[in-house]
């Protein structure tokens, strides 16, 4: 009896058990069906994103959410799944080669609008600034469409303003956008002073209405020139290598001669000193011969003569070549001094030909070049003791407007009058250069906003005030001035565009203003 009540006790839970087996294996299959179902769900809506990439993928979209549509099972259709991933790997990278192609697109259109006559200064700014902008990468269409909208707010405006003129729109010819590029590097060139009339004439041509032959003239002037300096340079520094060449080897002839002359005194002192032990065993041998002492003294007496006739002989060398040897070491000392004047010389023109080739030839402010090396100097300390730098961007507004209405030569005065307002306006340990044509860079360190707000402003200020004057009348000369400063882990690139940007803005304001980027 109580072997039945067990069974049926031990029935009954495994019963159980299989009833619990069952509910589970039900709760797993009705689960793996609803993550099924959403991943049919899934790839159906996605197969709808990807509509509209070319009509073949389109066809195969449409063949694959029908499949899974009837059968509503991944593996009914996964061969064709996968036949689709790989010609969606192959469309990516089609849409990635359109990418590129419009993005180099872009850039030539911007370079064509650069390219147009009369365009004006604030406008030409913020296309410069777009085509760096073009320039970085481009992974999406949807990164490259602002892009084209910004591009084409340009040309509309450009049309409005010349429709509005009743202007021409005109392409500045290849050879006046050379010549003008030219001229801009020759600004920042420091040429012999010889040369000073030569390239006033030269710049003078690529500032007017420079025909094509006057251009390739101006090419070969200065080609001629730089060619002739890189030669005299190149002279100066093979003279330089061959004196150095014939010093190091009347040094070394000297090191040698002082060698040998050591090197046969060790033998012939050691070579004495064996003649004169054989001698000393020699008279001892004789001492014991002899049993006269007369004869033994007399004996003793020459053989000391002989000795200290042979030492006398032996000091008078030693003298002779200690005299040769001094001889040669003042020789070689002469030619190391002379050597090191010449290289203290040398060095002197290297070190005022760099300082030349840093310094911009008509403000005597630091060049491009001077600003690059103080940029990664200043953002060298600014990642090592974290103080805060600010760089700074300032214009001189309707500079253009001053060269065509008084010409070039007050324009570059204009510069060199608020060069030197730039300059007198900052202490030591801040900097200023010129960046090129109207444009300065000014670099801040260890500054907080207000206190570079008021520096700046003070700078504005200061140069509006400039009393200059031309021709009796009186010029008003003022700057526009963006400011931002190094942010976190951005490069120094990075913040001068920024600051590049607020001066953009400054000028939309109605220029003479300060904007600090935020």
């Amino acid at each position: 009896m109580n072997m039945v009540t067990d069974a049926k006790s031990q029935l009954e839970h495994m019963q159980k058990k299989l009833d619990k087996v069952r509910k589970d294996k039900q709760e797993i299959e009705d689960l793996h069906a609803k993550h099924q179902q959403g991943i049919v769900q899934f790839a159906m809506r996605l197969s709808l994103c990807c509509k509209g990439q070319n009509l073949e993928l389109d066809n195969r979209l449409a063949k694959i959410r029908h499949q899974l549509a009837d059968h509503g099972s991944l593996d009914e259709v996964l061969p064709e799944m996968q036949d689709l991933t790989r010609a969606l790997q192959s469309q990516y990278q089609n849409n990635q080669r359109e990418l590129e192609h419009n993005q180099l697109s872009l850039q030539q259109l911007a370079r064509q609008l650069s390219s147009l006559s009369g365009i004006p200064d604030q406008f030409r700014r913020e296309l410069k600034y777009y085509q760096q902008d073009i320039q970085k990468p481009i992974h999406t269409i949807w990164e490259i469409l602002p892009r084209v909208e910004r591009l084409l707010k340009y040309y509309e405006e450009l049309l409005q303003e010349r429709l509005a003129k009743e202007d021409r729109i005109t392409t500045t010819p290849k050879h006046r956008q050379l010549a003008h590029e030219l001229s801009q590097l020759l600004e920042e060139v420091e040429f012999p002073s010889k040369y000073r009339e030569e390239i006033a004439a030269i710049k003078a041509i690529l500032s007017g209405d420079v025909q094509v032959d006057q251009l390739l003239d101006a090419y070969n002037q200065i080609l001629t020139i730089l060619v002739g300096e890189m030669a005299k340079e190149k002279s100066a520094s093979q003279q330089f290598l061959a004196e150095l060449s014939d010093s190091l080897n009347v040094v070394g002839q000297s090191i040698r001669n002082s060698w040998q002359t050591t090197n046969n005194g060790f033998k012939s002192n050691r070579q004495f000193m064996h003649q004169l032990n054989a001698h000393v065993s020699k008279v001892g041998e004789k001492a014991q011969e002899h049993d006269d002492v007369d004869d033994l003294r007399e004996m003793v007496v020459n053989e000391m003569a002989f000795i200290r006739h042979q030492i006398s002989k032996r000091e008078s060398r030693e003298q002779q070549e200690f005299a040769a040897m001094k001889q040669s070491m003042q020789k070689m000392q002469a030619e190391l001094n002379s050597l090191a004047n010449e290289a203290a010389v040398y060095k002197d023109k290297l070190l005022e030909q760099q300082r030349i080739n840093q310094v911009d030839p008509l403000t005597q402010l630091p060049n491009r070049a001077a600003l690059d090396e103080q940029l990664k100097r200043a953002y060298r300390q600014y990642k090592r003791y974290g103080h805060e730098l600010w760089v700074t961007v300032v214009d001189i507004d309707r500079f253009k407007s001053i060269n065509d209405n008084f010409g070039h030569s007050t324009g570059d005065k204009t510069l060199q009058v608020v060069s030197m307002a730039l300059k007198n306006s900052l202490r030591k340990e801040e900097f200023v250069a010129r960046y090129g044509g109207e444009e300065f860079v000014v670099l801040l360190p260890g500054m907080d906003k207000e206190q570079v707000l008021q520096v700046l402003n003070r700078i504005r200020e200061r140069i509006k005030a400039i009393p200059f004057k031309f021709k009796d009348e009186r010029l008003s000369i003022s700057v526009s001035i963006g400011a931002a400063k190094v942010a976190g882990k951005e490069t120094i690139q990075e913040t001068f565009e920024r600051a590049d940007a607020a001066l953009y803005r400054a000028k939309r304001q109605g220029r003479d203003k300060v904007e600090m980027d935020n």
